[in-house]
């Protein structure tokens, strides 16, 4: 039984890992396209 709530507490901390993996390349993407349409709304 032990077993198998430590498995599933592992299994719960790498979907969120994954998330928060997808969710700051989602943050660097948005980052990265605001700075690219500041830099051409200079020019």
């Amino acid at each position: 039984m032990k077993l198998k709530i430590r498995s599933l507490r592992l299994t719960a901390l790498k979907t969120s890992f994954s998330m928060l993996t997808l969710l700051l390349k989602l943050i660097i993407n948005f980052s990265n396209a605001i700075r690219k349409k500041a830099k051409n709304d200079k020019d």
